[in-house]
């Protein structure tokens, strides 16, 4: 046996629990004057004395370990996430600075310089699906801009022409005395160009409606030839004056349209046409049907539209000729309507031209 000098054995058996269980598979652990054992209890039975047998450790070193080492890792844990942190700042601060390039460069676009784009070489490949996306929206504001900066200049054209009209003849009246013939004969004029106007003014809330989906179509069954016969009825008086004959080809197809609206549009084509055709020719609308969708061409004989001119030709407002002078009377919005009209039915609009004839297309769902 082995006998420790420095515990005192008398005081650990002096002590033991009063609860100890002398089973020696059973470790008791128990403090001691400031020190930590760890041991087992058993009882020794001879012929007249019975002995308490107590066999322990003193552990204080290494609990006092176990203590040191509970603490430095805590430590070493704390350590550790506060430099899991701070890399985690560093890399997420890394990884945002493409981001706050790109930022950079958004705050320089405005109004005057939409033609900025975002470099998609510049961040990384995660990005680049975005900045393309963004540089997409971009381009459709620049297109929109600059549409709407023609359009605001094709209006001012407009509404000038007409009010320096009637200004001039105003004031070319008021000159001098006249007869109340004359001054009747310039209300007359200002009523037209009035007239002129008031037209305008309709055609471009009518477009402004249409731009924002406030249009409600009341749709019903309608054959084409019927309203096409309609149309010409209409046109008979004006195509007799200007010598153009109206001829009508197809079957009679029926569609699901706004009987208004559909009326309107052929009726901003075929007016179109009479007003370019020559004396002596012949108009043709004709139709066509498909599996599933109808095509009503205005055809008319002339000058053909020169090809730089047709993708245009809808856009409101647009001259063909250079001058930007209109010797025929319009508001210059009438195939603009025409396709707003034909895509509020789904439909859609299309020209085309050579030296033998002008011929606008449109393509409608069958009912």
């Amino acid at each position: 046996l082995y006998r420790n000098a420095d515990v005192d054995l008398s005081l650990l058996a002096a002590n033991t629990p009063a609860s100890a269980d002398y089973n020696a598979k059973t470790i008791h652990h128990w403090q001691l004057d400031g020190k930590a054992y760890r041991g087992v209890f058993s009882r020794l039975t001879t012929a007249d004395q019975h002995y308490k047998v107590i066999a322990a450790i003193d552990i204080s070193f290494h609990t006092h370990f176990l203590a040191q080492l509970q603490r430095s890792l805590g430590l070493i844990l704390l350590g550790s996430a506060l430099l899991t942190l701070l890399a985690a700042w560093l890399a997420v601060h890394q990884g945002l600075n493409p981001l706050r390039g790109l930022s950079e460069q958004m705050r320089d676009i405005q109004t005057s310089k939409l033609d900025i784009r975002l470099s998609p070489g510049e961040v990384p490949t995660e990005l680049r699906h975005m900045v393309q996306s963004f540089n997409l929206m971009l381009d459709r504001l620049e297109q929109g801009f600059t549409k709407l900066s023609h359009f605001s200049a094709d209006i001012a054209h407009e509404l000038r022409t007409p009010l320096t009209n009637m200004i001039t003849q105003t004031q070319v009246s008021l000159s001098r005395a006249r007869s109340a013939d004359e001054y009747q004969n310039l209300l007359f004029s200002n009523l037209e160009e009035l007239e002129r106007l008031n037209k305008m003014i309709s055609d471009m809330l009518w477009l402004a409606k249409s731009d924002n989906g406030l249009l409600t179509l009341q749709k019903q069954p309608l054959e084409l030839k019927q309203e096409v016969a309609a149309i010409f009825n209409f046109f008979e008086a004006w195509a007799a004056e200007s010598q153009v004959g109206l001829s009508y080809h197809g079957a009679n197809i029926i569609v699901q349209a706004d009987r208004t609206l559909l009326r309107h549009a052929l009726t901003n084509l075929l007016s179109n046409a009479l007003r370019y055709t020559p004396p002596g020719e012949t108009i043709t609308v004709s139709t066509t049907a498909a599996a599933d969708s109808t095509t009503i061409t205005v055809e008319n004989p002339g000058q053909p539209i020169p090809p730089q001119h047709l993708p245009f030709l809808f856009d409101r407002f647009y001259r063909a000729d250079a001058s930007r002078q209109r010797q025929i009377e319009g508001s210059g919005l009438g195939l603009a309507i025409t396709k707003a009209i034909v895509e509020a039915h789904q439909g859609q609009l299309s020209v085309e031209s050579d030296a033998r004839s002008t011929r606008f297309s449109i393509r409608l769902k069958l009912a």
